[in-house]
């Protein structure tokens, strides 16, 4: 049986899906969903992933749930792109290849300019 926000899917516009992935937290997250093979996952895995991915300030693992619940997973499910139960703090992600798509081209000028901005040994 199809979830019924799977409908939802086709009718994302590419300007909510910027605006979603304007938020590097959110970008981070979305790349995580779209890659993990399990179909749910749960808060306290996405806060571990990324926790270990954070350099520099950390963030407390209570208030990094707290940025999720209140606000990132909120707006994640209000645009399409994932179900979330407050209750079982559970998430799935649907899959979107609009998504999936700009978040390739984004980490790649990411990565460009990363690289770009790093003195090199002439």
């Amino acid at each position: 049986m199809e979830h019924p926000t799977s409908a939802k899917r086709s009718s994302i516009g590419i300007d909510d899906i910027l605006k979603v992935i304007a938020d590097p937290q959110r970008r981070h997250i979305l790349s995580y969903l779209s890659s993990d093979s399990e179909t749910h996952c749960s808060v306290a895995k996405l806060v571990d992933h990324l926790q270990s991915q954070t350099t520099g300030a950390d963030q407390s693992q209570r208030h990094l749930r707290q940025r999720l619940h209140h606000v990132h997973l909120p707006k994640l499910q209000d645009v399409g792109l994932i179900t979330y139960d407050a209750e079982t703090q559970k998430m799935q992600y649907i899959e979107n290849q609009q998504l999936e798509s700009l978040l390739s081209h984004v980490e790649s000028l990411t990565e460009t300019a990363t690289t770009e901005s790093t003195p090199h040994d002439k």
